[in-house]
């Protein structure tokens, strides 16, 4: 009989069994898959592309990652301190953060949100107990300005009992990408890797890959896909919004593209009627490396990104499921894309 390692057989136990559960890498290493050419229209270029399915980990998001990171930079006498954890934000860093703060013994988490905020995002963070704060402050505020959500969080965070992670900023919004998603992605491609791409929010996963990446062989192109102007995709940020962000992007980023709405959802549909069930942003990142691709081929500058097998491979990061955006696909989507319901 074949002998298994207690760690293969994935059982948590103990008083502290869900805390080891949510620790980051308890699982091992997030897949890497490869599209097939029905999603990959220039397999015939030599082109691989590659997604890391980020949104495997424990709470089936990017995010909780960096939250995890962040908690764990908290020192001992001031985690015990804290009992008010507040942080601008809406979405899967706040969703995580909710939830892991429990383990590090901090009773609750207030996200700060903009009134246009969906019903059914609302719902969800509601959901795994957060307390929301209404912020009617701009949507994608200056990390560093004195108004809006950013500030406010800062601001609460001063007061006794409070904390204030603030991802904008953080050390370990980067570093968690560094070890969870570059490291591993080296340890699988290795030195096939030659374009890295993902989507611009906090900055921090672009930063921390893309840095670490780039340490490993300098001519790695690293791609960053901000949301065009006028559209609206959940998480990453506007064309603009991005030069208001702490985290220094442009030290590590070469080309950053902006994706359309429909495209991201698109490309998401896509991916999850193969099986891959990744959300918008990840169907943006598709989107954006096919216009890559695509301005490379005219450009003549392909090339220039072939390993020594003479092939560009291509990663980008799946940073979570479509379940929370379900009702968007419908509205965002013209009706062709769905079948529709027959009576018997």
């Amino acid at each position: 009989m074949e002998k298994i390692n207690k760690s293969d057989k994935k059982v948590f136990e103990g008083n502290f069994a869900i805390k080891d559960f949510l620790t980051p890498g308890s699982l091992g290493m997030t897949p890497v898959v490869e599209l097939p050419p029905s999603l990959n229209k220039f397999s015939k270029d030599g082109v691989r592309i590659f997604v890391k399915l980020m949104q495997s980990v424990p709470l089936g998001n990017i995010k909780s990652l960096p939250s995890w990171e962040m908690l764990s930079g908290i020192d001992t006498k001031t985690l015990k301190e804290i009992k008010n954890l507040v942080e601008y934000s809406s979405g899967n860093t706040v969703l995580s953060l909710a939830i892991l703060s429990r383990h590090f013994g901090i009773p609750n988490l207030h996200a700060i949100i903009t009134p246009d905020v969906p019903e059914h995002k609302k719902r969800l963070l509601k959901l795994v107990g957060a307390d929301l704060l209404i912020s009617h402050g701009p949507k994608s505020p200056d990390v560093h300005s004195n108004k809006g959500g950013v500030y406010e969080a800062k601001q609460l965070g001063l007061k006794k009992g409070w904390y204030n992670l603030n991802q904008y900023i953080n050390p370990g919004n980067a570093s968690a990408s560094e070890k969870y998603v570059a490291k591993e992605l080296w340890s699988q491609l290795g030195d096939k890797l030659t374009i890295f791409a993902s989507t611009i929010g906090t900055a921090g996963t672009i930063y921390g890959a893309g840095t670490y990446l780039k340490s490993k062989n300098k001519n790695i192109y690293i791609a960053g896909a901000s949301i065009e102007k006028g559209s609206s995709i959940p998480g990453p940020r506007v064309d603009e919004a991005i030069l208001k962000l702490g985290i220094p992007w442009y030290d590590v980023v070469d080309k950053v593209i902006p994706i359309d709405t429909v495209s991201a959802y698109e490309k998401s549909l896509d991916m999850i009627r193969l099986g891959l069930f990744v959300g918008p942003s990840t169907g943006m990142q598709l989107a954006m490396v096919e216009k890559m691709i695509q301005e490379m081929k005219k450009n003549k500058t392909l090339s220039k990104y072939r390993n020594k097998n003479k092939e560009v491979v291509i990663a980008f990061v799946a940073c979570d499921m479509m379940h929370p955006y379900i009702d968007d696909y419908f509205k965002v989507l013209p009706k062709k894309y769905f079948k529709p319901e027959h009576s018997l």
